[in-house]
């Protein structure tokens, strides 16, 4: 009987009870259900008057109005997260304008001078033509705006020669090519970054010096984007050859890059799947 009294008492905390009743009430069903489980385990008999107590207690819990209140919580939740996502968005948009840097605010996501910004819940992933440059968690708009242009000094710092880089680009198109796989000379540009990063090692003092791979410089698939935007802003060709893009194709759609415009950021980028080098 006073176990009755205990459960009725039980069902009656349920009825319109909050997240921690709820927490107190499972936690009491799901302690009847292991002492029950471990009472059939040792083969006690008190496992039928236990198994029947935690029936009565899953019986009378209102498992419907727990949903319910699981669902507003829920709700409210994504409804500040919405808020706080589109605040911090208003606030990087305003920030770039008041320092004059292109930008523009999509329905899913923003552009801001050279980048692309995603968001996924308070984390922001700032991507350069399809690459991703960083994933950061700040919900600050202008500490986000502050980071983003911070990467943009870093591709800057890069040091760019433009004679320099189409001797590395082209040597690691030879290298691509000698597998004899890419009969129209056109190479993936995944693939080419992987060889620019020999290319740039042989040339290193650093590796020669200590010919181990952790004295291989980085260079980032997104650093290789942003100096090809910088060769491209400065023509095609160099002497009597040419740089070559290729769109992608369906099949390649995953694997394509998208070079910004330095000179116009919101204007359309070049979508290339492959490069080549080609007589001018």
């Amino acid at each position: 009987m006073a176990d009755d009294k205990a459960v009725a008492k039980n069902a009656t905390e349920v009825k319109g009870m909050g997240l921690e009743a709820s927490v107190a009430i499972l936690q009491k069903l799901g302690k009847s259900l292991g002492a029950a489980v471990k009472s059939r385990a040792l083969g006690k008999p008190d496992f039928g008057k236990q198994i029947e107590e935690a029936y009565k207690l899953a019986g009378q819990f209102d498992w419907a109005a727990l949903k319910a209140t699981i669902e507003t919580e829920a709700k409210a939740v994504r409804e500040q997260q919405d808020a706080n996502l589109q605040a911090r968005r208003e606030k990087l948009h305003h920030a770039a304008v008041t320092a004059n840097v292109p930008a523009s605010m999509g329905a899913q996501a923003d552009r801001l001078d050279i980048f692309r910004i995603e968001y996924e819940g308070s984390v922001a992933d700032i991507s350069l033509g399809g690459a991703t440059v960083e994933r950061l968690k700040e919900v600050d708009g202008d500490k986000l705006f502050a980071r983003i242009r911070h990467l943009r000094a870093i591709l800057e710092k890069n040091p760019f020669l433009r004679d320099e880089f189409f001797r590395m680009l082209k040597a690691a198109h030879v290298s691509c090519l000698r597998s004899g796989t890419f009969s129209d000379g056109f190479v993936p540009i995944r693939e080419l970054h992987r060889e620019i990063l020999f290319e740039r090692a042989r040339s290193s003092d650093r590796f020669r010096k200590n010919p181990d791979p952790r004295s291989i410089e980085p260079y980032p698939l997104h650093q290789f984007v942003f100096d090809l935007a910088r060769f491209i802003r400065g023509g095609v060709a160099v002497g009597e050859e040419r740089l070559a893009t290729q769109t992608p194709s369906m099949r390649e759609s995953k694997e394509t890059i998208h070079i910004p415009n330095l000179e116009n950021p919101m204007g359309s980028e070049t979508a290339a799947a492959r490069l080549a080098v080609k007589p001018a």
